[in-house]
């Protein structure tokens, strides 16, 4: 059997409350899993069993931000939703709006000939980070700024498609 590598060019992101985001994705970071071992002390030394849970490092999504800033935007008014920090009504209106306060995010990493071979399905993730923009007077070239947004969730779920 022939395989070929994984390429890093090839994957489509699903966000349903994020759709300005999805359209400008330009990096993902797939996180990493680890588990902690059960340290036991023994009467000569440390011994471990094996681990009892999974533990998921957090998923960070690069984009280009749009001119007028609605992916960004839409992130941050996300945030905001979620910590409240003028009023408790608004979280109350995030989690009773028809996105509520979390969202299933999915990424179809695609094969060598651009076709969806591998689901990763993150459940109830939530923004938990966005970077700063960074604006500069002094390029010579057209740069886009760009932001990264951080999220946790509960678990991801990889399936062969």
């Amino acid at each position: 059997m022939i395989t070929n590598y994984l390429s890093t060019g090839g994957f489509d992101i699903t966000i349903p409350r994020l759709p300005n985001v999805e359209f400008f994705s330009q990096k993902i970071v797939l996180p990493g899993v680890d588990s902690a071992p059960i340290e036991r002390s023994g009467p000569l030394s440390t011994v471990f069993d094996t681990a009892d849970r999974l533990r998921y490092t957090d998923f960070d999504l690069s984009f280009i931000i749009d001119e007028n800033m609605n992916n960004y935007l839409e992130i941050f008014n996300w945030m905001r939703g979620i910590t409240a920090p003028e009023s408790t009504s608004q979280y109350k209106a995030l989690a009773e709006s028809e996105d509520g306060v979390t969202s299933d995010i999915t990424v179809l990493i695609l094969n060598s000939h651009k076709n969806p071979n591998i689901s990763v399905t993150f459940l109830n993730a939530f923004p938990v980070g966005l970077t700063p923009i960074s604006l500069e007077m002094n390029n010579t070239d057209v740069t886009y700024a760009e932001g990264t947004v951080t999220f946790r969730y509960d678990r991801f779920n990889i399936q062969q498609l």
